[in-house]
């Protein structure tokens, strides 16, 4: 799944958590923050909100930012296939 220059992997179980790899690929000119919210939804009311940025020195162009957010979600079974959105996705160019 993709939104502009972010791209999020396959969600891996592990145990009770979930983790989603994310990558942001700066395809623009100059350096930019990144800021993406994602929702991960499953069956039995699985639903969780996870959050990126890259607030402290950007990412510069033709460069790569990946990590990767642990989900859970309390009193909800852990979904084995989620579904991933993203809710909301920012590109802000480095005021420089």
């Amino acid at each position: 799944m993709a939104k502009g220059d972010l791209v999020a992997f396959t969600v891996h179980r592990a145990g009770a958590k979930l983790t989603l790899p994310v990558r942001i690929t700066n395809s623009g000119r100059e350096r930019a923050f990144y800021q993406a919210d994602l929702r991960i939804t499953g069956p039995g009311g699985f639903a969780a909100l996870v959050h990126v940025a890259t607030e402290v020195v950007g990412v510069y162009p033709g460069t790569s930012w990946p990590t990767e957010l642990t989900v859970e979600a309390a009193g909800k079974p852990v979904p084995d296939h989620p579904v991933v959105t993203v809710e909301k996705y920012t590109r802000r160019p480095y005021p420089g």
